[in-house]
């Protein structure tokens, strides 16, 4: 199987992934605890919705050309905030960001979980191709939901324990007297 015929898959795959992705993110958003949570996952389906639309217009100029110069154009798609930003936005102007049950928590390593999932998919697919723009682009698709991985688990740390966090984040030093 060619790498173009590969991805035209993994493409189709991944779409469908970040769908999944659009829909866990949109739900929980709606029904989260806190307002931390409810901030980050409504960032994380706004990701997932330009993760989808840029995988469309990839698979669909593969299709069109069977060729995998659409790849050679890079892995360039819209993201306008870090990780790190979309935490401390998601920190401002909630009231209450300690608040928060059980069933938060469990939330969010469910959503871990498919981030854990889309970046093992990817990282996958990279392994599998034997053209560099192909691997690249897999590569970092993986990067991607790693990235997200990392938010929601500072997103758990910090709601789990917000001091032990926050010593932690700002470098608290124990006195050693």
């Amino acid at each position: 199987m060619s790498d173009v015929t590969k991805c035209i898959e993994i493409l189709g795959d991944a779409i469908a992934f970040e769908e999944e992705g659009i829909r866990f993110f949109t739900e929980h958003a709606e029904s989260a605890g806190s307002g931390v949570e409810r901030k980050i996952f409504q960032s994380l389906a706004k990701d997932e919705q330009g993760h989808r639309a840029y995988l469309i217009g990839l698979r669909d100029e593969l299709i069109r050309t069977h060729n995998l110069s659409p790849l050679s154009a890079g892995t360039d798609h819209p993201h306008d905030r870090t990780p790190r930003q979309i935490f401390e936005t998601a920190l401002e102007g909630v009231k209450d960001p300690y608040r928060y049950v059980e069933e938060d928590l469990e939330i969010l390593k469910g959503a871990m979980e498919v981030e854990r999932k889309g970046y093992t998919m990817y990282a996958k697919a990279a392994a599998t191709m034997e053209s560099a723009e192909a691997k690249r682009l897999f590569e970092h698709l993986a990067g991607e939901e790693q990235s997200h991985y990392d938010l929601l688990k500072n997103t758990y740390e910090y709601i789990r324990d917000p001091q032990g966090w926050h010593e932690y984040e700002e470098g608290g030093m124990l006195d050693g007297g």
